[in-house]
């Protein structure tokens, strides 16, 4: 993204920062095909996926660790791009709202996964698992907050393209849907939402070398 007629000289790390982007949405696409999220509604069988389920929770958790430089490094090359267009509070939306979500992201897959990873420890099964059930929803509860800071990124990062006519006004509006539908990922369906516009953008930055 830039203005048009503008020529501008960029490093390597803003160039290549949308790979992070397409890094980070293929590794949320295999883990939907590859591994199994669902660790149940009642405590056995939160007790028989994790006794089941050891090598899907080392992903969930290698995922959310790689998240953050790969979410950061996606986030700051978009901010750099934004950030020579034409608008005054786009940048620090996009910013804000993609280190929110690089964070939230995290907390909400650490939520899940590692507290399995080592389960129970030296605490009752039951009694764990229970505990478990009991922070899955503030998993979901971080995770929405974090789709809702993605929503905020994509729709002024696509707006602000929008109005300075790097991209074309469908494209443009498309992408502030496809964003505002982000803000949805408690329900689930925004988490292909905020996937989808993380795929489409990186492909289009380094195509258009923009």
């Amino acid at each position: 993204m830039s203005e048009p007629g503008e020529t501008t000289t960029r490093g390597w790390s803003e160039r290549w920062s949308p790979l992070g982007g397409l890094a980070f949405a293929l590794a949320i696409i295999a883990l939907f095909i590859f591994t199994d999220g669902d660790t149940g509604e009642t405590a056995e069988e939160v007790i028989a996926y994790a006794e089941d389920n050891e090598g899907d929770l080392i992903a969930w958790v290698v995922t959310a660790l790689v998240s953050i430089p790969l979410v950061g490094w996606f986030v700051s090359g978009l901010y750099a791009r934004v950030r020579r267009l034409e608008s005054q509070t786009a940048p620090a939306l996009v910013l804000a709202g993609g280190t929110a979500f690089a964070l939230l992201f995290f907390l909400a897959f650490t939520i899940w996964s590692a507290p399995l990873i080592d389960f129970p420890g030296r605490a009752d099964a039951t009694t764990a698992a229970n505990a478990y059930l009991l922070i899955d929803d503030i998993g979901w509860v971080t995770l929405g907050g974090g789709g809702i800071g993605f929503a905020l990124m994509a729709v002024a990062a696509s707006i602000a393209a929008l109005r300075s006519g790097v991209v074309p006004t469908w494209l443009g509006w498309l992408g502030a849907i496809v964003g505002l539908a982000s803000a949805a990922t408690i329900a689930f369906f925004g988490i292909f939402a905020w996937i989808a516009w993380i795929l489409v953008t990186s492909i289009l930055l380094l195509v258009r070398r923009a």
